[in-house]
């Protein structure tokens, strides 16, 4: 196992114990294709790690740049994508008209992993996604940056846009600084077909809203009447679910004030989560104590050192069996 490999593995072990190595929201590691299959490798051959891995840890691969990403969203990150989901949500179940029965097939999907087809597109756990309940891929998908994970929103975009043949229709960047100001911005990437030198048809992520402002660096909101994001149901599928007779025209805005309000209460209550939440002060208890493993929790601890311990027996033994193969073939080759 290589040692940048070996160091990744320890992170995610860190992080699986709740004892982070880094509070960084967008760790880059550089990993070559290699090393990505080598990390695989190395997390399946610990079945409680892989789990975690696969069900809660999040992570992003970059084929394109040989770049893993591993996330860790701030409580303000996760306070502002509740509120922007919920927004979305109650817009989505108010529809009355003909797209009322389309729009109750719309969910929310969380952080739940993206992968493609093409392998040149990687893996990634959005912040957010909401997708057609027969639709492979969300047609929306909402990302929270920062500044370490600013520079890569565009790389993001093409994934996920080139990535599913354009089945995700809008990429939504929302920008805040982290600790360093109070400047807010809003970014929307589409898909579009443009016509390349050689007269060929190519598929793009089109930046059309780039940079926004929302909420100056003073901390004001905008005063942009017309900005914001605007979106209609007919964004949230691919196009394939649409039928010609809906229209899907029913608009989904979030205007610029409204970005800036969600922003500020998401900052409220992450600063009472963090600083000035009330906690009980009667505590009549003398000591705490932890539950007891179980018998099978136990025997599972048992099973896996002695299965490391085996495992490394069948390496040494497949060595030894390497060995006498090659000396046998070659005492056969001198013999004939």
């Amino acid at each position: 196992m290589t040692s940048l490999v070996s160091r990744i593995v320890e992170e995610i072990k860190n992080r699986k114990e709740g004892q982070n190595l880094t509070s960084t929201p967008w760790a880059v590691y550089f990993l070559d294709l290699k090393g990505y299959q080598e990390l695989q490798h190395e997390l399946q051959r610990d079945e409680s790690l892989c789990g975690f891995a696969q069900h809660k840890l999040r992570y992003d691969y970059f084929p394109s740049t040989s770049q893993l990403v591993l996330r860790m969203p701030t409580t303000l990150h996760e306070e502002f994508i509740i509120r922007i989901v919920e927004e979305i949500q109650v817009q989505l179940k108010s529809i009355q008209d003909a797209s009322a029965e389309f729009a109750k097939e719309i969910r929310s999907g969380g952080s739940a992993s993206i992968k493609f087809a093409d392998e040149e597109y990687g893996k990634h756990d959005p912040d957010a996604q909401f997708r057609h309940s027969k639709a492979k891929f969300p047609g929306i998908v909402i990302e929270v940056s920062y500044a370490q994970k600013r520079k890569d929103l565009d790389r993001l975009a093409d994934d996920y846009i080139l990535g599913s043949d354009s089945d995700i229709r809008v990429v939504v960047g929302l920008d805040i600084e982290y600790k360093t100001g109070k400047k807010a911005t809003l970014s929307v990437w589409r898909p579009n077909i443009i016509t390349n030198e050689a007269g060929k048809k190519e598929l793009v992520a089109q930046l059309v809203i780039a940079n926004q402002v929302f909420r100056d660096s003073n901390g004001n909101p905008s005063a942009s009447r017309t900005g914001g994001l605007q979106l209609c149901l007919q964004d949230f599928t691919t196009e394939a679910l649409t039928r010609v007779e809906l229209q899907l025209c029913d608009p989904i805005i979030l205007p610029a004030n409204k970005l800036y309000l969600l922003l500020e209460h998401a900052e409220d209550a992450a600063s009472v989560i963090e600083q000035t939440g009330i906690v009980t002060t009667n505590k009549p208890w003398e000591m705490k104590r932890r539950r007891e493993s179980s018998p099978l929790e136990a025997l599972t601890q048992r099973d896996e050192k002695r299965f490391g311990v085996n495992e490394n027996r069948a390496e040494d033994q497949a060595t030894r069996d390497d060995s006498s193969y090659k000396t046998g073939s070659t005492s056969e080759g001198e013999a004939s």
